[in-house]
């Protein structure tokens, strides 16, 4: 498996997991990618490497599971910028940048500072407050300046967090973090009101877990009203098995 000799010394235990990354290894391995990938499959500790997975997932995901063809990786864009790869949509390029917001973010500076970095993400009977809409709201601010004004542009959100975003009772989170029109939350109206942030066309978030028989791959397209280069991706809520695809 290219799982073990690539992972084999990591901290990823769980068998179901193992094997959906095999098939994202070996998604990437037959783009020819795969010696790209393995400096950061291999040399980075935990967090970095649920990064890169995130971005090879969501290229399979994406193209694998639902017909949307990767035709190009690391692209460049602005000066010395690029994103992730693009995709094709309706013969049209889209430039996708995914981002991984992680646990630690969630945790204050006295979390930070103390130990509960090194009790890992899950303690049992904690309680927490959860703030989605910080989290998608810092992604976009950190894709948007690799995207240029005249592309189609598409951040995908893949997180890590404690509750995913996607695991949330309800869009809440998403809708403050995108159209709340009143500044009520850190003085700043949701990014998709105005145009602040028109280069980015819309927001995909999925969320993935391979433990689930049903449902192993979740996504959310939400399009951006005020997008100078508007699009519809050919999906709007997706539940997917493993199995869906090639």
């Amino acid at each position: 498996m290219l799982f073990d000799k690539i992972l084999g010394n990591s901290n990823i235990k769980n068998i179901s997991l193992k094997n959906e990354i095999e098939k994202w290894l070996l998604y990437i391995d037959n783009k020819g990618e795969l010696n790209r990938f393995l400096p950061r499959l291999t040399k980075m500790d935990d967090r970095k490497i649920n990064e890169v997975l995130a971005e090879i997932s969501s290229a399979y995901l994406l193209e694998s599971l639902l017909n949307l063809k990767v035709t190009g990786w690391e692209v460049p864009t602005i000066s010395d910028k690029n994103v992730d790869f693009t995709i094709d949509l309706n013969s049209e390029e889209v430039y996708c940048e995914v981002k991984s917001p992680s646990w630690q973010s969630e945790l204050s500076k006295k979390e930070k500072l103390g130990g509960r970095k090194a009790q890992g993400k899950y303690k049992k009977n904690e309680v927490r407050f959860f703030g989605h809409w910080r989290n998608i709201r810092h992604a976009i601010k950190k894709a948007y300046p690799k995207f240029l004004s005249n592309c189609y542009n598409l951040v995908i959100i893949q997180d890590d967090l404690i509750v995913p975003i996607l695991d949330f009772p309800t869009d809440i989170q998403i809708e403050i973090a995108l159209f709340e029109g009143k500044g009520i939350y850190d003085n700043e109206k949701g990014v998709f009101i105005g145009n602040d942030y028109e280069n980015v066309g819309g927001v995909l978030f999925i969320d993935i877990n391979p433990t689930s028989r049903n449902k192993v791959y979740k996504c959310k397209f939400v399009g951006n009203p005020n997008a100078l280069k508007a699009y519809k991706l050919p999906i709007k809520n997706c539940y997917l098995s493993s199995n869906s695809g090639n």
